[in-house]
């Protein structure tokens, strides 16, 4: 099937909607009327004989197709952007807008202070973050570089660049640990209220080697700043990254505990999709989110 004209024009709206996660995003980025660009989006899945997005009241997502077309969809823009960017005279300049996920932990320190020097670096290119703890899927949400906080991807379509490792911690509270007495061993946790992550499994390094300890609690949460707060109210003992807590640590708000058993580090990455050409403004923010997260976790 050849591509028309009018197909490419339905495409690079169809693409347009995908990174505005809405149609009326994709109509004030294109200069339309958001029902001509619901048109072209609707002619082009009568076109291809699929559906490109499910549309709700209250949310718009990708389908399967949809993701698939758009990572190609993407790959054409991007080469189109660079052509703009050679032949006009912004190509020395990075401008635009990136679209960020980060999770709540690296998003409240120290991503904050990066974006800070990003911004003055590049004061012509606006950064759009999502924060959260949840998977989130970058092609059908339109996300062009991920902070991940979990081990190499399988996913062939993302690119993963490794940053460095963040070390974790057991702590609590000092009105939690002046009422129980501190564990000395990873398994005398399961002797205590451990505050968890959704999914998390506590692993620590011993001389026989990798231990899992099945720890439980009164609380498990997927927002690790909830996690850090419920520790500092002396609820329980927490897994938390060292680079959240520091503060905490200096000022005795909370203290540490089974020093000698070091658990599993948080390998910490950047995710973007595969793309045969990218964007200037996604280039030069993954090299400067590379260089200043290096610095900061010695990562390799």
């Amino acid at each position: 099937m050849s591509a028309s004209l009018d197909d490419l024009v339905a495409m690079t709206v169809f693409a347009r909607v995908v990174e505005a996660h809405s149609f009326s995003g994709a109509a004030a980025r294109l200069g339309l009327s958001k029902s001509a660009v619901s048109t072209r989006v609707a002619a082009l899945e009568r076109r291809l004989g699929v559906r490109l997005l499910q549309r709700t009241t209250r949310r718009l997502s990708v389908t399967h197709e949809g993701a698939r077309l758009y990572e190609r969809c993407a790959q054409l823009l991007s080469v189109a952007d660079e052509a703009s960017d050679l032949l006009g005279h912004v190509g020395t300049i990075p401008e635009g807008i990136v679209r960020v996920a980060a999770p709540v932990g690296i998003s409240l320190h120290p991503l904050a202070s990066v974006l800070e020097k990003f911004s003055e670096r590049y004061p012509r290119v606006h950064v759009e973050l999502s924060v959260s703890d949840r998977h989130m899927e970058l092609l059908a949400e339109g996300i062009d570089v991920a902070v991940r906080l979990f081990p190499q991807t399988h996913d062939r379509s993302l690119v993963e660049r490794r940053l460095g490792t963040e070390k974790v911690l057991i702590c609590g509270a000092p009105r939690y640990l002046d009422r129980r007495a501190p564990p000395g061993a990873p398994h005398d946790l399961t002797n205590h209220n451990c505050l968890l992550m959704k999914g998390s499994k506590w692993t620590f390094r011993t001389q026989e080697g990798p231990v899992v300890v099945p720890v439980s609690g009164s609380l498990v949460v997927d927002n690790i700043a909830v996690l850090r707060e419920a520790a500092l109210e002396g609820m329980g003992l927490a897994r938390l990254p060292r680079s959240l807590i520091d503060s905490d640590l200096r000022e005795g708000r909370l203290r540490t505990v089974l020093d000698a058993y070091a658990p599993d580090p948080l390998a910490i990455s950047l995710l973007y999709p595969q793309r045969q050409h990218m964007p200037q403004r996604v280039r030069v923010f993954i090299d400067f989110m590379t260089e200043h997260f290096r610095k900061l976790f010695r990562g390799e």
